[in-house]
C-alpha cells in the first residue's frame, strides 16, 4: 500500500512538472503585458495627482493589474513550488477554518436558503486548541475554501459538512467531511490531477491540483477517502511550529530616486517596457539608453560606461545571463539589476561570473525599483 502511494505521488509530481513548462511560459508573457500597463498607469498617477476622478479610475486599473499579477503568480507557484517563505507566519488552523467557512457563507447560507436548500456546517470538532502551523494564511484558506466549495457541489439538495482538527506529535491534522454523493475509485484516483473535473463545461479542473500543490509546498499532505453514495473526507496534515513568526513590514520608499544622477542601460526585448522605464528614470534626472536585445546590450557596454544595467533574462537572441556574464568581466563593472517575468525563487548570486545586485520580478511597482536603486547606490543616489 505504501509503495503504491509513493508511486502515485511521483506520477502526480510528473504531471505537475509537465504542466509547469506550459504555465511558466504563459505566466512570463502575461507578466510582461501587465508590467507595461502597470508602469504607464503609475506614470499617469505621477502626472495627474490633482485630478481626483482620474486618480480614482487609475487606482481601479492598478488594483485590477495587481489581481492579474497575483493570478499569474499562483499559476507559477502551484507548478513550481515558488511560494515565498517570507510570507509565512504562525497561524491558528482553527481560525483559518472558521474564516474560510465565513468567507463562503453567502453560498452555503444566503443563496442556498433562497433556493429552499439547507446546509449544516458542523464546527464542533474544531473547539480544542491545536499547535500553530507556519504558513501563508491566504493560501491555506484558498485550499479550505476549494474543498468546501466542492463539498457543496456534491450536495445539491443540502447536507452537512463536518470539520475536525487534532494534533499528534509534531503534526496538525484537519479533516473536512461531507454527506454528498461521494466518488468512485476512478474519480478518487484522479481527483488531484490537473484539468480533471466532473463539472464540465464550467469547471477548470485546476482547483484540487492547485490545493494539492499548496499543501505539499507547506510541507504537508492531503488525502481523500470516499465511497459512492456515502460522502467524502479530505484529510490534511501540516507540520507544527513552536516559533511565532510575524510578517516583516518595511517603510514605503519614495517614488523619486535620491540626488545622484546615473547612467543607466535598460535591456529588454519588449520595447514598451524599455520606453516605460526610460520615461520614469529620465524624470528622475538619470541618463537612460535602451537595448532591445542581448547582443545590442553587449555592443553598448563595449562602447560606453554605465553605472547601472537593468536586464531581462528571457530574450530571443542572447540570454540575459550571457549579458550579465559579459558585464561582470568588464574592468569597471556597473551595478546589475535583473528585471524578469520568470520565477520568484531567483536570488542575487555571489558567483563572480553571474553576480547581480538585485532582482525584481514582473509585474512590479516603480517604487520597488527606486528602493533597490537607493539601496545599491547608498543614501545619496
Amino acid at each position: 500500500v505504501e509503495r503504491k502511494k509513493i508511486e502515485e505521488t511521483l506520477i502526480q509530481s510528473e504531471k505537475l512538472k509537465s504542466l509547469g513548462i506550459i504555465t511558466a511560459g504563459i505566466s512570463h508573457e502575461f507578466n510582461n503585458i501587465l508590467n507595461i500597463i502597470s508602469g504607464n498607469v503609475q506614470l499617469l498617477q505621477m502626472d495627474y495627482k490633482d485630478h481626483s476622478n482620474l486618480m480614482d479610475r487609475l487606482s481601479i486599473i492598478s488594483k485590477s493589474i495587481d489581481n492579474g499579477a497575483s493570478i499569474t503568480d499562483r499559476m507559477r507557484e502551484f507548478t513550481h513550488g515558488e511560494t515565498d517563505t517570507m510570507d509565512f507566519v504562525s497561524a491558528d488552523i482553527n481560525k483559518l477554518l472558521t474564516q474560510s467557512v465565513e468567507f463562503i457563507m453567502p453560498r452555503w447560507r444566503n443563496m442556498a436558503q433562497a433556493g429552499g436548500i439547507n446546509y449544516n456546517m458542523d464546527m464542533e470538532g474544531t473547539k480544542k486548541e491545536v499547535p500553530s502551523i507556519l504558513c501563508n494564511p491566504l493560501e491555506i484558506k484558498d485550499v479550505f475554501i476549494n474543498i468546501i466549495s466542492n463539498a457543496l457541489d456534491a450536495m445539491p439538495d443540502g447536507g452537512r459538512i463536518s470539520f475536525r482538527t487534532w494534533s499528534k506529535g509534531d503534526t496538525v491534522f484537519v479533516s473536512i467531511t461531507d454527506t454528498g454523493r461521494g466518488m468512485s475509485e476512478d474519480l478518487k484516483k484522479n481527483v488531484f490531477d490537473p484539468f480533471f473535473t466532473t463539472k464540465r463545461p464550467e469547471g477548470t479542473g485546476l482547483g484540487m491540483s492547485t490545493s494539492y500543490s499548496k499543501v505539499v509546498r507547506h510541507g504537508g499532505k492531503i488525502e481523500v477517502d470516499s465511497e459512492e453514495g456515502k460522502g467524502s473526507t479530505f484529510t490534511l496534515q501540516f507540520p507544527t511550529t513552536i516559533e511565532t513568526a510575524s510578517p516583516i513590514t518595511t517603510p514605503k520608499p519614495e517614488l523619486e530616486t535620491k540626488d545622484k544622477k546615473l547612467s543607466i542601460l535598460v535591456v529588454d526585448d519588449e520595447e514598451d517596457i524599455c520606453n516605460m522605464l526610460d520615461e520614469f528614470l529620465t524624470r528622475s534626472g538619470h541618463k537612460v539608453k535602451a537595448a532591445y536585445s542581448g547582443a545590442g546590450a553587449i555592443a553598448l557596454v563595449k562602447r560606453e560606461r554605465f553605472d547601472l544595467v537593468l536586464c531581462d533574462l528571457a530574450m530571443p537572441d542572447v540570454f540575459g545571463y550571457d549579458v550579465i556574464k559579459f558585464i561582470n568581466k568588464l574592468e569597471k563593472r556597473p551595478k546589475i539589476g535583473i528585471i524578469t517575468g520568470w520565477g520568484g525563487t531567483l536570488k542575487p548570486m555571489n558567483d563572480e561570473e553571474f553576480k547581480v545586485d538585485f532582482i525584481i520580478r514582473k509585474s512590479f511597482e516603480l517604487l520597488e525599483l527606486t528602493k533597490h536603486m537607493n539601496d545599491v547606490f547608498g543614501a545619496d543616489s
